[in-house]
């Protein structure tokens, strides 16, 4: 599954911190210019807009947690992988306080699980930077001597994203498919085996259709508990990855977000558009914007090849004893068939 270790070494990786806190007027920009950083810019900004639509959104969003994504830019050149939390300036101008990386694309395609992993502490030490500085603080000092000390991880990136792959694969070889199974159930977002083949399909009929087909994304239900969180979502991107990845080079991009009181991995196989984007500040989500692996209308369950896929994943499906990794392999074999 994975690829470009090595070329992990030389990342060519830059930091940005954007976005408003409570006692500044302005709005602060840190190595903010990067392309990369002025789009997920645009988006979050869109969102917000769209949001604002509504009443009573700002008790939502000043009460939404902070979120860990992945959003890749509109060229797939280069991808951003940070937090946002919410915020405001002293004026009560509404917008998140925003910090991350930005790393070329494709070293992060097929390697997704591997770089959350690799980057939990990060992830944990940015949230608890953000929050200080919207608490506390009217400078970004702290936040921005963390985040150059993280550009540090350019020199270990293989040897870290080696060790990720091998905690992920020894965490799947020991954990039961039916730990996803009950978590879907009990989440009331579909069963496993629909779940897996909508991600092959849905990405088919995508490229299939382009901009034809309405963009949705996949709401995947996160364990909860301290390094849970990030390793439940590592489980699920490489599931989509071996999923799709017979289809060749394509974008993932994701958003932690909270729902009704459990957590989620937000999960997209093109952008985010700004009303997908809103369940970042704790809008509910639009059922329409969702995809609804539990349809049995659902287009891609006409397909040629889907009655077959779907029988020799149900009846491996049956078995208590199927590992995530054996899963795993499991579909990309399957999936490499569907043509």
């Amino acid at each position: 599954m994975l690829n470009n270790f090595k070329r992990a070494q030389d990342l060519p990786m830059q930091y940005a911190i954007f976005g408003k806190l409570p006692r500044r007027a302005d709005f602060i920009r840190i190595n903010a210019s990067h392309p990369v950083a002025l789009g997920v810019d645009q988006s979050l900004a869109d969102s917000l807009k769209a949001i604002a639509l509504q009443p009573d959104w700002q008790t939502r969003y000043m009460q939404a947690p902070a979120s860990e994504f992945l959003f890749h830019s509109s060229d797939l050149r280069g991808a951003f992988l940070g937090v946002t939390l919410p915020s405001h300036d002293e004026a009560q101008r509404y917008y998140p306080l925003v910090a991350g990386i930005c790393i070329p694309s494709d070293i992060l395609m097929g390697n997704e699980a591997e770089f959350l992993l690799a980057n939990e502490l990060f992830f944990s030490g940015l949230k608890d930077q953000l929050k200080s500085a919207v608490d506390n603080s009217v400078e970004m000092i702290a936040c921005r001597q963390f985040m150059e000390e993280q550009m540090s991880f350019g020199s270990r990136a293989a040897a870290d994203l080696g060790l990720a792959a091998q905690l992920l694969e020894r965490h799947m070889a020991n954990t039961p498919a039916a730990v996803l199974e009950q978590a879907l159930l009990r989440t009331e977002r579909g069963d496993l085996e629909s779940t897996l083949l909508a991600f092959a399909f849905y990405l088919q009929l995508s490229r299939r259709y382009g901009s034809s087909m309405a963009s949705q994304v996949f709401l995947l239900p996160l364990p909860s508990g301290a390094g849970e969180e990030i390793l439940g979502a590592a489980v699920w991107l490489s599931l989509c990855r071996a999923a799709i990845q017979a289809q060749g080079v394509s974008q993932i991009n994701f958003a932690f977000i909270e729902q009704s009181g459990c957590r989620y991995l937000a999960l997209a196989l093109n952008p985010m558009t700004e009303r997908q984007l809103t369940m970042l500040w704790g809008d509910k989500a639009d059922p329409l914007q969702l995809v609804n692996v539990c349809d049995l209308h659902s287009p891609w369950r006409s397909h040629q090849s889907y009655a077959e896929a779907s029988y020799i994943l149900g009846r491996q499906l049956s078995d208590p004893t199927l590992s995530l990794l054996k899963l795993r392999e499991i579909v990309v074999k399957i999936t490499y068939g569907i043509s």
